[in-house]
């Protein structure tokens, strides 16, 4: 028997009328006498007997009703708990940020969602330019906290945490580290390019949103690969206002971008990843910037 079948038949017991049967489950009346005479014709046996003043159960069907109840009861508790652990903000979440911007702002959000969610633990991980989102495919991390992908269909782009200002970060002695600040669309920028599985994707990344090429056969794997190839003067990079706090670097000169192109950061995860304690985290995030100001995270 299927769901609404034994919906339909124990209405039918406990009311002993069609109409009344029909009306509680908002059914036609017509649906119900039909399910009841499919029962009857799978059962091979009468499970009510009809007379136009009244309706009776056979002998089969409270026999049926007994048999039924219990396990309607069963199922009703099953579905319940299954709701109240999906609603429930417990168990562990498995986040990843890239870079330092998103660590402060994971930082602060932990803080207060530990103090929310007592029954909830974060385990936290720093992800690399060169593999930033293979962690999530590969169901290591539920969350990451990072740039606004781009291309990437599998994932789930979260809402707009922050707009962080950018700008290229350039060798000391390169020409363009004597400008207050450089345009975004300036012809032939070459960046540094990114290796490891992800090297693609930043490649794609960088044309898309900046219409930069990426240089070099040797990909950095990380930011700090990236940093120091600056440093070297093997080319330039593009990075968001917080690496001038986060990652001074000797030798490197951060200028801002003067059209005001940004970064945009957002949580991001895999379809079927969603939960009760990843969507109470992802609201947490969102607070904390609101609290604290975009701005505390780059400026």
């Amino acid at each position: 028997m299927e769901r609404q079948e034994i919906e339909i038949f124990l209405a039918l017991c406990e009311e002993l009328h069609f109409g009344r049967a029909a009306e509680r489950l908002y059914l036609t009346q017509a649906r119900v006498s039909q399910t009841i005479k499919k029962l009857e014709r799978h059962f091979g046996a009468q499970l009510f007997e009809r007379t136009s003043r009244q309706v009776r159960l056979t002998p089969v069907g409270r026999m049926l009703r007994d048999d039924l109840l219990p396990i309607r009861a069963q199922l009703n508790r099953a579905i319940e708990r299954a709701q109240a652990a999906a609603r429930s903000v417990e168990g562990t979440l498995r986040v990843g940020y890239l870079g330092g911007l998103a660590a402060s702002l994971l930082v602060d959000t932990v803080l207060e969602f530990r103090n929310r969610h007592p029954e909830c633990e974060v385990h936290a991980r720093e992800v690399h330019l060169g593999d930033v989102f293979g962690p999530l495919r590969r169901d290591e991390l539920d969350l990451v906290i990072s740039h606004s992908p781009v291309g990437e269909n599998d994932l789930v782009a979260g809402p707009e945490l922050l707009t962080e200002p950018t700008g290229l970060v350039v060798p000391r002695n390169h020409p363009l580290a004597r400008n207050s600040a450089i345009d975004s669309t300036a012809p032939s920028i070459e960046v540094i390019a990114i290796g490891g599985p992800a090297g693609a994707y930043w490649h794609r990344y960088l044309d898309e949103t900046w219409h930069f090429s990426p240089a070099g056969q040797n990909g950095a794997q990380t930011f700090e690969d990236v940093l120091t190839a600056i440093a070297f003067g093997t080319g330039v990079h593009p990075a968001g206002a917080h690496a001038e706090r986060h990652y001074p670097r000797r030798g490197t000169v951060y200028v801002p971008f003067s059209d005001g192109r940004g970064h945009v950061w957002r949580p991001v995860w895999m379809p079927g990843a969603e939960s009760a304690r990843l969507r109470a985290f992802v609201q947490m995030l969102l607070e904390t910037v609101t609290q604290q100001g975009a701005e505390h995270y780059f400026s």
